[in-house]
């Protein structure tokens, strides 16, 4: 069976465990050739810095060949479904690394793949940036155990916030979410069954005294046409100087970036002494290996 994360509830709590092991390991060890004469293909159908850049650069370190595939460049523009697509991949990659505008797509592409997938981004789900996000909690709070630590997340009930959401499922973390009511739907759909999800639309009341304060863009990609309607309905909670002294005088703002300064946060504290977003975005070359290396080993 693959070993494929297309969510974080592909893991349990032992295997994250493990996986935040080895992206200390790999911080100290920034070179490993390990799997070399493996190939990792990474089809990227949505925009991307960070997570392009961070997973070709851990294949790479880790001794593997990273294929970057555009998907206008493959039949896949030309209607070849997704089915057959993943029959031809498996033929010729030990590995995908997957970013999409559908969940339903890469787990129809996972159904039929003998390769295992890494989800890169879905728009319901972006278990990679939170396994990194929080690691980078782990380690700003010395080891502390994240069971432990107030999160206050605030924004939209997207990928980010699902991801969260579901994390709280397999490690009983302590996460505030706090979006505006008409935004909240996928955060409600997730507690249907769960029924531990904090949301709350009090912006003041979900980061009274937290550790970490969370947030994301406003309109996630593929939603530009809703804009002006989002900057109104979102424009009580923005991450300003007042939303920071209202919580925990050690908390960090945390941001997957990048940034719409002036709408979600202010450029005050975006880069300011409790901003740790740069060592967010270097844990994640350190993520990408230790993902990588968990699909790869036996």
């Amino acid at each position: 069976m693959n070993k494929s994360i297309t969510s974080i509830l592909d893991l349990d709590s032992a295997s994250i465990n493990k996986i935040f092991k080895n992206i200390k390991k790999f911080k100290k060890n920034k070179t490993i050739n390990k799997y070399k004469g493996k190939t990792i293909g990474l089809l990227f159908e949505k925009f991307s810095t960070r997570t392009r850049l961070s997973f070709e650069s851990a294949i790479a370190k880790l001794g593997a060949y990273p294929i970057f595939i555009n998907k206008s460049d493959t039949q896949l523009s030309r209607g070849e479904s997704i089915f057959e697509t993943a029959r031809m991949f498996s033929l010729y990659l030990d590995g995908l690394v997957y970013r999409t505008d559908s969940h339903n797509k890469l787990l129809d592409f996972n159904s039929k793949a003998t390769i295992p997938v890494i989800n890169a981004l879905s728009e319901f789900e972006h278990p990679t940036q939170i396994l990194s996000d929080l690691f980078t909690m782990k380690e700003h709070f010395n080891n502390k155990s994240l069971k432990s630590l107030k999160i206050a997340y605030v924004g939209d009930s997207n990928n980010i916030s699902n991801s969260f959401a579901l994390a709280v499922k397999v490690l009983d973390l302590n996460i505030f979410f706090c979006c505006p009511d008409e935004y909240n739907k996928s955060l409600k759909k997730i507690n249907k069954d769960f029924k531990k999800l904090k949301i709350s639309n009090n912006i003041m009341k979900s980061t009274k005294d937290v550790d970490v304060i969370y947030t994301d863009v406003w309109t996630s990609m593929g939603m530009e046409k809703e804009n002006r309607k989002r900057l109104k309905a979102f424009k009580n909670f923005q991450i300003s100087k007042d939303i920071i002294n209202n919580a925990n005088k050690k908390v960090v703002f945390m941001h997957c970036l990048p940034a719409h300064i002036g709408e979600e946060v202010t450029e005050e504290v975006l880069n300011s002494e409790n901003s740790i977003i740069y060592k967010q975005a270097e844990n994640k070359l350190y993520t990408a290996m230790a993902l990588i290396d968990y699909i790869l080993s036996s």
